[in-house]
C-alpha cells in the first residue's frame, strides 16, 4: 500500500487567540485566507472581587500546547503537512498580568486582570 501524500498547501499561517474566557490555534492558507482548521479550549476564570479577574497561568499555556497540538492534528487528518506553517501570530490579553520566579520559571501568582467599569 503506498504512504498518503500529504497536499502541498503553502505557505501557512496560525494564529494563537489567547483571550480571557478561551484559546483558540487557527491555520490559514496565506495565498487565499481560507481556513484549513482550528481548535479551541475555554479557560476557567475566578472573581476574587468586582472587577477583578485570576486565571492560571499554567492552565493558560497549557491551553495554547493543546490548541496548537489538536489543530495540527486535524490538519494531518487532512493529509495538510504542518511543515507548511511559515508563521505564527499572537494575539493575548492585554491587560492581564503574570509575574514569573526567574530562577524556576513558575509563576508567583494567577493572572490577574482588573477590569473598570465606565
Amino acid at each position: 500500500m503506498a504512504a498518503t501524500k500529504k497536499a502541498v498547501l503553502g505557505p501557512l499561517v496560525g494564529a494563537v487567540d489567547q483571550g480571557t474566557s478561551s484559546t483558540r490555534f487557527l491555520v490559514f492558507n496565506s495565498k487565499t485566507a481560507e481556513l484549513l482548521s482550528h481548535h479551541q479550549v475555554e479557560i476557567k476564570q475566578e472573581f476574587p472581587r468586582e472587577g477583578w479577574v485570576e486565571q492560571d497561568p499554567k492552565e493558560i499555556l497549557q491551553s495554547v500546547y493543546e490548541c496548537i497540538e489538536k489543530t495540527c492534528e486535524k490538519l494531518g487528518q487532512l493529509n495538510i503537512d504542518i511543515s507548511n506553517i511559515k508563521a505564527i501570530g499572537v494575539s493575548n490579553q492585554r491587560e492581564t498580568t503574570v509575574v514569573w520566579d526567574k530562577l524556576t520559571g513558575e509563576p508567583l501568582y494567577n493572572a490577574v486582570e482588573k477590569r473598570s467599569f465606565r
